[in-house]
């Protein structure tokens, strides 16, 4: 499937997110939090981090990639803005993190002969 680009990441009148597919997995969730979603709301990392009541250090290394984006983290950005916008960043996080993982399964994969799957009476 592929992955849309930021042209199909939508959002109208800053009240209602239109998704189609979690955006492109190439880039953090907190870079889809600063670069779409907090100037859509018109909001700044400081603004943004006092309304939802986080250290605005620690939401700005979110932000950079340093840290996931925590699903309280989501909830609370979900209470700010609407509740698609927590949803779709606790998938965003979760297929970011497998698409990140993908190689480190395939390292396994190639050093265990899988097994074949049970029969069914």
């Amino acid at each position: 499937m592929p992955r849309p680009s930021d042209a199909q990441v939508k959002i109208e009148k800053a009240a209602k997110l239109v998704m189609e597919a979690v955006p492109a997995l190439d880039r953090h969730p907190g870079a889809f939090i600063k670069e779409v979603l907090l100037p859509a709301w018109g909001l700044s990392v400081a603004q943004a981090a006092r309304s939802i009541g986080v250290d605005r250090a620690g939401f700005h290394n979110t932000l950079a990639g340093k840290y996931d984006v925590s699903r309280d983290l989501a909830y609370r950005l979900g209470a700010l803005m609407t509740d698609d916008v927590a949803d779709l960043l606790i998938a965003y996080q979760h297929a970011f993190d497998l698409a990140k993982e993908r190689d480190r399964r395939d390292a396994f994969k190639a050093q265990i002969v899988r097994v074949s799957a049970p029969v069914r009476d």
